[in-house]
């Protein structure tokens, strides 16, 4: 193995890197390399989902979500169907996710 790339501390104390940085060089490091056969298996997809939440909840707030949520709360709300004041908001190609709180009565529960 090389070490070809590597860059050397040279004493001097550097901050570590921020978390999704070191996590998209962990996920192309695995892309490379493959994964230790001691992790476990599925740990690559995890990798994979943690990253894609940090990089959805490095863009809330923007404008579009204001008008989804406005759209999710003009369909869906109700007494049994209600909101955060500012619910998540996973968009995908064709549409969107809104988180909601579905109430179950306590004459439902066994």
């Amino acid at each position: 193995m090389s070490n070809d790339g590597i860059v050397k501390n040279d004493g001097a104390k550097q901050p570590p890197p921020e978390p999704l940085a070191a996590l998209h060089a962990l996920l192309a490091s695995i892309e490379h390399h493959g994964i230790p056969e001691s992790w476990p298996d599925d740990f690559f997809e995890q990798a994979q989902l943690a990253a894609l939440h940090q990089e959805e909840d490095a863009t809330e707030g923007d404008g579009e979500d204001d008008a989804i949520i406005a759209a999710a709360r003009e369909m869906y709300g109700s007494t049994e169907i209600e909101f955060d004041s500012v619910p998540k908001v996973s968009i995908g190609e064709d549409g969107a996710f809104v988180s909601a709180w579905v109430f179950v009565p306590r004459s439902s529960l066994k």
